[in-house]
């Protein structure tokens, strides 16, 4: 499980992507870093927002505001 906080954007633009995925990238190993940017790219996509959950192949991204 990674937290990353923050504030949640409203978008997420290509930078913001970016920086989520450097953030990422100091706990993420090399196979799971394009598994978490593939799922930022769903959260782009389709929104992002609190309580959005996507699943993609076996790995969770849960969005949490508080």
């Amino acid at each position: 499980m990674v937290l990353l906080s923050g504030e949640l954007p409203e978008v997420l633009t290509d930078q913001s992507v970016t920086e989520l995925v450097e953030l990422a990238a100091v706990v993420l190993d090399a196979d799971e870093l394009p598994l978490f940017h593939t799922c930022l790219r769903t959260l782009r996509r389709d929104g992002m927002r609190a309580g959005r959950r996507i699943e993609i192949g076996g790995a969770v991204l849960t969005v949490y505001e508080g």
